[in-house]
């Protein structure tokens, strides 16, 4: 389990703080430039020493495509070497953050106060105090009611609002399915007959991918190049090329829903239908079926044990788990189980797999090396999904507000399994509008802790294990999330003592590289020099467009009163060649800090070429205004925001503009 940061004598931030996703992580390489690209030249690894420990750091910078847009950044790998200064052991299991900063010219490197002063800055994860490159970014992803998927920074000390970006699939979200290199999400549209991709970098939807009718599950096979897709209308399932994003295969596997594994090391994907009698094999690579098996009609879930060799199949029918045997392609063992079986998942040692029963709020978790039941527990609310960490499992309660941690360290012999009971929010996920096919719940980075869908609530609970309580709430903004997921881009551990993140670099010149270390604890800088990176990537660290206020953001505004506030987006001077931005472009957020009232819209254009909205405020208080061009890479934040004092009044009334504007 990794372990999370914990600082004392330096005054920093507690368990699990990461900084904030820099804005510069914009433009990716496309996906069919060789990853064998030959780097550009770079000084030697450059070594520093603190705390008994030796770090050693390196960038590698692979050249810009021709493919890549003008203004570009380069694309590398930064890896820190950790060892003990005195054995030279690598140093494993730790927790690193790390940043970069563009030295100003002529000025002297971070002194020891100033390194451990700009690494509590970043820590912060202020607007105005970001990195040039930050290696430890990590967002939260979740699937909305609403069409939508909400991109969350949960470290941005931007008061109300962390949403990073908002970006919208096209229609109603059936399940999701991230790529293995994280280039890309795919979300399955059942509306559209189609999967929607979307851009991890720029965090847009970029495609439409037709596939059969009405798509719903979907998983990405272990190798990454392929993603299977359950097209629960026509009985088919579509097999999709991650590289180009395109449909190569459709297979006929029977009418209904579809569940998918993955045996002998991803090399055989198995799929069940719950209106054909049989359960499909497929060869991966050639996309040719292998077989099949027989296992009755209505078969659910599916997964695959390397502990056991076997696929266990859920049978509702019969109310039995089917042992199989992927070589004979033979149901093996009848593993006899109580009425209504639901979800079925393995644990990561793949040793225990847990079986819900929505309607008897059971869970009976099974022994894979046995084959057979090893403990019954009661006392769950219509449980209908299962997370894992490396200590416990996450059970959702749908018909109550709870989550029940089942600790996978009481599993092993006779004796009852350690069950805890949490309260995630106020209302139960049954008082939403849907549920959902997706994980609710999510494992962080750190690993010892989860994110929680409240998808009642319309939040995100921040759960840290241990603690009887959420350690933190994120809003969604309004919006029902039916799944989470986390985005991660931080450094992690790829061989003994080497951590590595991928780095984004705009511009040439002298850094000052800080790297935070947990055990021991250390802060260490080091200076790193950049050349090669085209002057062109330079410009688009400026924002392309420059916002101007026609308000007086002091002028005290009244509850109730309608309040049109305007403003100019012009093209920032030097930027050229730009056409105008238009009110459908621009995204406006208002919000009461603190509070949950927030109000998106998007502005009407005035005569002058400016643009307008009406500001209602429902009740007195503080109120933010911010504004964000997604279509220009400017999210929600970047721009500058506006604070508004809202005073009591004893009727609405209407402000005229000579009230606010200069």
């Amino acid at each position: 389990m990794r372990k999370s940061l914990v600082f004392t004598t330096l005054g920093l931030l507690s368990v699990g703080a990461l900084s904030a996703a820099g804005w510069n992580l914009r433009v990716r390489a496309p996906p069919d430039v060789p990853a064998t690209a030959p780097p550009l030249p770079a000084p030697e690894p450059v070594l520093a020493e603190r705390e008994g420990v030796s770090v050693r750091f390196d960038l590698s910078l692979t050249p810009r495509p021709r493919e890549a847009a003008a203004g570009a950044p380069l694309q590398g790998t930064a890896r820190f070497v950790l060892q003990d200064a005195k054995s030279h052991a690598p140093l494993q299991g730790r927790r690193v953050l790390g940043w970069m900063s563009l030295r100003e010219k002529g000025a002297a490197p971070l002194d020891d106060a100033a390194c451990t002063a700009r690494v509590k800055t970043y820590l912060g994860g202020l607007l105005s105090a970001r990195a040039d490159v930050d290696l430890n970014a990590y967002w939260f992803l979740t699937l909305n009611h609403d069409h939508t998927v909400s991109v969350i920074n949960p470290q941005i000390a931007f008061e109300r609002t962390k949403l990073h970006s908002l970006v919208s699939v096209g229609g109603e979200a059936a399940d999701w399915a991230m790529l293995n290199d994280r280039s890309a999400l795919y979300v399955t549209v059942a509306s559209g007959n189609s999967v929607s991709v979307v851009d991890m970098e720029r965090f847009l939807a970029t495609r439409t991918v037709r596939v059969g009718q009405q798509p719903g599950r979907i998983a990405v096979a272990p190798d990454g190049r392929t993603a299977w897709v359950s097209n629960d209308g026509d009985g088919t399932v579509s097999v999709l090329d991650t590289a180009a994003h395109a449909e190569v295969e459709t297979l006929r596997v029977g009418a209904g829903r579809h569940e998918f594994a993955f045996s002998d090391e991803g090399r055989t994907a198995w799929v069940t239908s719950t209106e054909a009698d049989v359960l499909t094999a497929v060869d991966v690579a050639s996309r040719e079926v292998l077989g099949t098996v027989k296992v009755g009609v209505g078969a659910g879930d599916v997964a695959w044990s390397p502990v056991a060799r076997a696929l266990f199949v859920v049978q509702p029918r019969s109310s039995e788990v089917l042992v199989v045997d992927p070589e004979k392609r033979e149901v093996s063992r009848r593993i006899a189980v109580k009425s209504g079986p639901g979800a079925l998942r393995f644990d990561r040692s793949a040793r225990w797999a847990f079986l819900l029963y929505p309607e008897a709020g059971a869970v009976d978790v099974l022994d894979a090396a046995r084959s057979q039941v090893a403990h019954a527990l009661t006392g769950f609310s219509a449980p209908d999904s299962v997370v894992f960490t490396e200590s416990f499992g996450y059970v959702r309660n749908t018909t109550s507000g709870r989550v029940s941690l089942v600790d996978l360290n009481t599993l092993e012999g006779t004796g009852t399994p350690s069950v805890v009971n949490v309260t995630m929010g106020q209302r139960a996920p049954e008082e939403s509008r849907g549920l959902g096919r997706s994980d609710p719940i999510a494992a962080l980075p750190e690993g010892n802790g989860v994110i929680v869908a409240g998808t009642a609530d319309r939040a995100l609970f921040l759960y840290q294990e241990g603690m009887m309580a959420p350690r933190g709430t994120h809003l969604n903004y309004g919006r029902e999330p039916r799944a989470v997921r986390v985005l991660d881009r931080s450094l992690r551990e790829v061989e003994a003592g080497v951590y590595s993140a991928t780095a984004t670099v705009r511009e040439n010149g002298t850094y000052d590289v800080q790297l935070l270390l947990d055990n021991p604890r250390a802060i260490v800088c080091m200076q790193w020099q950049v050349g090669g990176v085209p002057e062109d990537a330079a410009l688009a660290k400026k924002l392309p467009l420059t916002l101007t206020p026609a308000f007086d953001p002091k002028t005290l505004l009244t509850a109730g009163t309608t309040t049109p506030l305007r403003f100019k987006l012009e093209p920032t001077p030097g930027m050229t060649g730009m056409p105008p931005v238009q009110p459908e472009e621009i995204r406006v957020l208002l919000f009461k800090t603190p509070g949950t009232w927030q109000w998106r819209t998007e502005p009407r254009r005035t005569a002058d070429g400016g643009f307008e909205v009406d500001f209602t405020p429902p009740t007195p208080g503080q109120y933010k205004l911010v504004v964000g061009v997604e279509s220009r890479s400017i999210d929600l934040g970047r721009l500058p925001h506006f604070t508004f004092g809202v005073v009591e009044a004893p009727a609405a009334t209407t402000a005229s503009a000579s009230e606010v504007h200069r």
